[in-house]
């Protein structure tokens, strides 16, 4: 298991943060004007993000995809990646595989990526570390 868990990027409510050596779960709310998880990438933990309640817009390497109550979304490493309750109020579960450590949840500006810092994506994506 990882030291030290993961620093929230945005504004949301943790409800749930779970680990165990296979995966990480960590439930979030996202209400009122402002919340949101903010725009963010990993470089060795994929996700799954699951509606629990309200719907929610997740937006990934710029495709926006609203996930309605029990939909899921798959999110890949190297992916940058932000989600936003649509109306009001909503609950996700997040699942990272690997767990998602501390130093795996990088926060994403809006600078230009540096050539010699640029994630893998797409097709390249399927490299080892």
């Amino acid at each position: 298991m990882t030291a030290t868990r993961p620093v929230p990027v945005g504004l949301y409510h943790l409800l749930t943060d779970f680990e165990c050596p296979a995966a990480s779960v960590r439930v979030i709310r996202m209400s009122g004007e402002g919340d949101a998880v903010g725009s963010h990438v990993h470089r060795r933990s994929m996700q799954m993000y699951v509606a629990l309640e309200g719907s929610v817009v997740v937006e990934v390497d710029g495709v926006e995809t609203v996930l309605k109550p029990y939909d899921v979304l798959a999110v890949w490493p190297g992916s940058v990646h932000r989600a936003s309750p649509l109306d009001g109020e909503a609950v996700v579960a997040n699942i990272s595989i690997p767990p998602l450590g501390a130093d795996d949840q990088v926060p994403v500006t809006g600078a230009a990526e540096p050539p010699d810092l640029r994630l893998p994506r797409g097709a390249e994506a399927d490299v080892e570390d």
